[in-house]
């Protein structure tokens, strides 16, 4: 079934708090109906950690006990949203759950009062799951836990309309309730957090030589190949945050005269002391005098750049002035990384740092193993998630795509930064 999602449908489900949609099938007709709920949340969001046990619950299987797991609900106007489900633990009437963790927001859209309800279901692997009982709670009261045993009967709305001497079906006790102020992308750059960008640029001779018109490095008569036009798309939305607008620019790969030794990070404009470049168009022209002078070599090792930003974003971490600092590493490449085991490491020690890397594929090569650096799509690495890869040719025709895309990651990626931490805004305090 599909539902239109015409701009005018979301105007109205934030103006009437709700709205009832209708599904319909291409082929069927209407196939029932969905329904939208819109509420405000404030800015000041908190991190909240829970962890819960049941006890002597309902059993539900003929031949075991029951494979008990949870579900919380925020309630909304007498609408439950599905917010959190746990793990399921088998064969087993007390188990304890590990611990969850989800923002305010989400639970309660930052209203302690608000009403949450839990449901504790018995795992059926061939059919539905079957309600063991449920309870309703409030973030304000769980936060009791610090001074009081808090605990709830788990009622199972069929079974107390038919005993009459029905009194649960089973408890559900909090063991951990922790809560710690969080803040926004928003909170942080408007109290004066300044991004740094670096971006380095891959000089690799699987890129073809530049002279060749099917070369990536090749350049058209306005000075343009795929690698400037990543660049552009993405320096376009960078350069508003960066304070200075002054950008780092690297290449790796390749082979630097008069010796033709093979450089892993070297500066595009040839001064190592001090990479930076002006603008955009600083770095483009850096980048164009280097394919100049810079022989393309190889392998496409990518540890090393990695690990120089991870200096410098230590280093800028806090600024001269006492602000706040931040970096993000652009790569631009037409390959896999030959040093994978390298780059693995590089980015879980990076993952501590006020760092985030964003990878761009060039060209239609095999980018399998960068799929596999992407933290989204694979948990190889420990602590934080601070890589974003894109292929460039998805989005070659729509550059502002690209940008949204590579940079969706970024705001939550510093808050979850300074969140670990436990950094406030400047001028903000945690508690």
């Amino acid at each position: 079934a599909v539902v239109s999602t015409q701009s005018g449908h979301y105007g109205r489900a934030v103006s009437k708090k709700s709205l009832d949609l209708e599904l319909v099938h291409r082929r069927w007709g209407p196939k029932g109906s969905v329904q939208v709920s819109a509420s405000h949340t404030t800015t000041t969001k908190e991190l909240v950690t829970l962890q819960f046990e049941g006890s002597h619950l309902d059993k539900k299987d003929t031949f075991g006990k029951s494979d008990p797991f949870f579900e919380i609900y925020r309630v909304t106007g007498g609408h439950e949203a599905l917010v959190k489900r746990s793990e399921v633990i088998y064969n087993n009437l007390n188990p304890r759950w590990r611990q969850i963790e989800m923002s305010s927001s989400q639970l309660c859209a930052c209203d302690e009062n608000a009403v949450i309800k839990i449901k504790v279901y018995d795992y059926d692997e061939a059919s539905a799951p079957d309600l063991i009982g449920h309870c309703t709670t409030t973030l304000k009261e769980m936060k009791k836990i610090k001074k009081e045993i808090i605990q709830w009967d788990l009622i199972n709305p069929k079974k107390q309309g038919k005993k009459r001497n029905y009194k649960n079906s089973g408890v559900l006790k909090i063991l951990q309730c922790i809560s710690v102020k969080t803040f926004s992308f928003l909170d942080y750059v408007s109290a004066g957090l300044q991004l740094n960008c670096m971006v380095a640029f891959d000089f690799t001779a699987s890129n073809g030589h530049p002279n060749t018109p099917a070369s990536l490095h090749h350049l058209n008569a306005q000075g343009v190949n795929q690698y400037t036009m990543a660049w552009s798309s993405i320096g376009q939305v960078l350069q508003d945050y960066d304070w200075d607008k002054m950008f780092p620019a690297y290449g790796f790969g390749g082979a630097l005269p008069p010796n033709n030794q093979v450089s892993f990070e070297f500066a595009l404009n040839a001064n190592p002391q001090d990479p930076n470049c002006a603008g955009i168009e600083g770095v483009i022209q850096a980048y164009q005098m280097a394919l100049q002078n810079v022989a393309l070599s190889g392998p496409t090792n990518c540890a090393p750049i990695m690990r120089t930003a991870t200096r410098y974003a230590n280093a800028c971490a806090t600024t001269p002035n006492g602000g706040q600092g931040y970096l993000i590493l652009l790569i631009l490449t037409d390959g896999q990384f030959t040093d994978l085991n390298q780059c693995v490491q590089a980015i879980q020690q990076a993952s501590t740092s006020p760092i985030s890397i964003i990878i761009v594929g060039v060209g239609n090569a095999d980018f399998s193993n960068m799929e596999y650096l992407d933290g989204d799509k694979n948990s190889h690495t420990r602590g934080r998630d601070i890589v974003q890869f894109v292929p460039f040719n998805k989005y070659a025709h729509t550059p502002p795509l690209l940008a949204r895309e590579l940079l969706a990651e970024l705001p939550g990626q510093v808050e979850k930064y300074f969140s670990a931490k436990k950094i406030p805004p400047i001028g903000k305090k945690l508690h």
